[in-house]
């Protein structure tokens, strides 16, 4: 989780960590495009920002997994 853990705030990085563990790449591939998910980002308190930045660092964690 190498992208996660370059992530310096702490809600972030535990979303990201959450998507990561409980998402496959396709679904946060999905996510990723569309807008951030409201709910999520009200549970986690963190912003749309935050939401994205996590999103990304889960689905790049991903992809680096898989090479």
């Amino acid at each position: 989780m190498q992208m996660i853990d370059q992530l310096k705030d702490g809600q972030t990085k535990a979303f990201a960590k959450h998507c990561f563990e409980s998402s496959t790449p396709e679904e946060l591939d999905a996510v990723s495009e569309g807008v951030a998910d409201q709910a999520q980002m009200e549970h986690w308190g963190i912003t749309e920002g935050q939401w994205e930045e996590a999103v990304a660092a889960a689905l790049a964690d991903h992809k680096a997994q898989a090479n």
